[in-house]
């Protein structure tokens, strides 16, 4: 029986859309041998691999502004209804001189949530498939790898380093710095069919138009489908829990479609 992969695109809140793709899918009775992912499509892939969507959608349903920025709810909410008194303009003022101080609590605090919901030991003992991509910041080169191949104790430090957005600190592992992986290949098809999976889903989190920088290396022999926003989603970094949630629905609503056209005999296996 041939093997399913899933791809999932690097998005940032995103990657919500994703989480109600993956919803349909269940519904409709499918699953996967192996998924690999690039920044929140990383982490969404970990999660997925861990429970499916009930994981996926026990982290998600909690994300808000203040659940990935070092920012004080209280001003954000006057910032966001525009109620801007002296409190909120003096906050704002240390805010900005004091940036450095909040994108490595940011990251610190990224990283303990993203740590909170993915288990290694988990992900260890899964029989299927589960890859990422980071960057090496310190030897300037990818690294585009599968569970089986990185250390003991360091996959879930793979994971948040995947996820490591540009402007943050690096993730530091080993003494070496990594951030991103969606500077080298934020859709990484290449990663599962170099796996040998031929027939393969990208649940992607930009429009048709953005397309990833990196080109395919596989032969012709490799059969892949997509389920892609139709219309564009946004700043990456933009977090809500209202944009989380219609980024939901719009993901189930796409898949839905999809699924009534052709994907669900795609990934009937044979």
């Amino acid at each position: 029986m041939e093997k399913i992969g899933l791809v999932l695109e690097g998005g940032g809140v995103k990657g919500a859309y994703q989480v109600g793709a993956l919803r349909a899918i269940e519904e409709y009775g499918f699953h996967f041998d192996g998924v690999v992912g690039t920044s929140i499509g990383a982490v969404n892939g970990a999660l997925y691999l861990e429970g499916g969507y009930s994981k996926l959608y026990e982290m998600w349903k909690d994300i808000d502004t203040d659940t990935i920025f070092d920012v004080d709810p209280k001003y954000l909410k006057n910032i966001k209804q525009k109620d801007i008194d002296l409190d909120t303009l003096v906050y704002v003022g240390k805010c900005v001189f004091s940036l450095r101080e909040i994108l490595k609590n940011t990251h610190a605090k990224c990283s303990t949530f993203l740590a909170s919901h993915v288990s290694e030991d988990t992900l260890r003992k899964s029989p299927l498939d589960y890859g990422c991509v980071t960057y090496d910041l310190t030897d300037r080169r990818p690294i585009e790898v599968m569970k089986e191949n990185v250390p003991e104790g360091k996959l879930v430090d793979y994971i948040i380093a995947s996820a490591t957005y540009p402007a943050l600190p690096p993730k530091v592992i080993d003494n070496k710095k990594f951030i991103d992986g969606g500077v080298w290949d934020n859709m990484p098809v290449n990663l599962i069919a170099h796996k040998g999976y031929k027939k393969i889903l990208v649940i992607r989190t930009n429009i048709k138009d953005k397309q990833p920088q990196r080109k395919f290396d596989f032969d012709s022999s490799v059969e892949v489908r997509y389920i892609i926003p139709k219309v564009d989603l946004g700043k990456a970094m933009a977090f809500s829990h209202n944009r989380v949630m219609s980024f939901m629905a719009k993901g189930y609503g796409d898949a839905i479609v999809e699924l009534d056209n052709g994907l669900a005999d795609f990934l009937k296996k044979e």
